[in-house]
């Protein structure tokens, strides 16, 4: 998968930019606060509908517009296609090839997408919600029955908090939300549980390719139950269970306490959890090689390698890794776009196009100017 071409209108600090490349691999130079950071959000954003920077919709409107849109041509494969997302204050709308989408939901997975920010790094070590969010921002990207089965239980979990903390104490009614709860409960940890067992697979030998070292990464999914590998089926009914075990205590404490919305991910290095004990080195390849564990995961679900979005790692990377990332990541990606600093771009040894972005805008220029600027 390629990106060929994005315009982006009052986003961020554009105003107004247009964009064509036919690179399979390409840089963004520019000073800081020169928009490298948010041409690659745009492009995100039309993959999952979501920023990478965990921003409101409102906050990525350019100063003085009332709304943004985005829109990205791709190549998938040879078959072409024209993505477009709208937000205004109304809310937000989505098109395909010009048809507009009845839901939002129908943009995923047509721009398959991975990205690696510095911020990144709070994925290990930050809150659960964090990882959560990773888990879900993946399967959003190929299947539309996860994101439908979150809607369904975030607006469960609602109506059951609501009536825990209600003065009027109506167990029937308390009971009769832990009907769809449960269901939708069931089939996102049985989707979360094989995602992780299948990252896992993926993530001890990239980390090997990353180090050159052997080393124990593994992947768990830690969950309010005490087994997980289960049929979705058999979930829903322990979750029946947990949910009504639960209840009086819930209702004491005036939410739902057990749950998906509860659940994390664990990253463990040679049986020590990242989470609590890591080096920013530890950190840096840990969440690079879950990154790369993403680009394989997708690649094997959607039949297209995904588009990889690099934001401004080379001052981060020591140089001997530098030069070990971009090879694992030509062997997994369809299209790689980077950004740098102009005096980090010699490090990187991007082979491909070049922009230059200042002022807004973007234009081409040569790797030798940028990486002797």
């Amino acid at each position: 998968m390629r990106l060929t071409g994005l315009e982006l209108d009052h986003f961020r600090l554009f105003e107004r930019l247009r964009f064509r490349t036919e690179a399979g691999e390409l840089a963004l130079v520019g000073p800081n606060a020169s928009g490298k950071t948010s041409l690659l959000e745009a492009v995100y954003y039309v993959g999952t509908v979501r920023s990478f920077r965990f921003a409101d919709d409102r906050d990525l409107v350019r100063h003085g517009a009332r709304h943004f849109s985005i829109r990205a041509s791709l190549d998938r494969e040879g078959e072409k296609n024209e993505l477009a997302v709208l937000y205004n204050p109304e809310g937000k709308q989505a098109a395909v090839d010009g048809e507009r989408c009845s839901r939002l939901s129908e943009l995923l997975g047509k721009l398959v997408v991975c990205c690696f920010t510095v911020e990144d790094l709070d994925t290990i070590r930050g809150n659960a919600g964090r990882r959560r969010r990773f888990l879900n921002l993946l399967l959003g990207q190929i299947s539309p029955s996860y994101t439908r089965s979150v809607g369904e239980y975030v607006k469960a979990l609602r109506q059951r908090n609501a009536a825990l903390r209600s003065e009027e104490y109506n167990p029937e009614e308390i009971r009769a939300w832990e009907v769809p709860l449960s269901a939708s409960a069931g089939r996102i940890t049985a989707l979360r549980q094989n995602v992780v067992d299948e990252l896992t697979g993926f993530i001890h030998p990239i980390f090997a390719e990353l180090t050159e070292r052997e080393h124990d990464l593994r992947l768990g999914y830690e969950s309010s139950l005490e087994e997980t590998r289960l049929t979705a089926e058999r979930l829903v009914e322990t979750f029946k269970g947990i949910f009504e075990q639960h209840r009086e205590r819930d209702r004491r404490r005036g939410h739902t306490t057990v749950g998906p919305h509860r659940d994390d991910l664990k990253l463990s290095l040679d049986g020590v959890d990242l989470r609590r004990f890591a080096s920013r080195g530890q950190l840096r390849l840990a969440t690079l090689a879950l990154r790369l564990a993403e680009a394989e995961f997708l690649a094997r679900h959607t039949g297209t390698r995904p588009i990889f979005l690099l934001d401004d790692v080379a001052s981060e990377l020591d140089e001997l890794t530098n030069r070990r990332l971009l090879p694992a990541l030509r062997r997994r990606v369809g299209q790689l776009i980077v950004t740098a600093l102009p005096q980090d771009l010699g490090n990187l040894g991007i082979r491909g196009e070049v922009y230059r972005l200042e002022g807004g805008s973007v234009s081409p220029t040569t790797p030798y100017e940028d990486s002797t600027a």
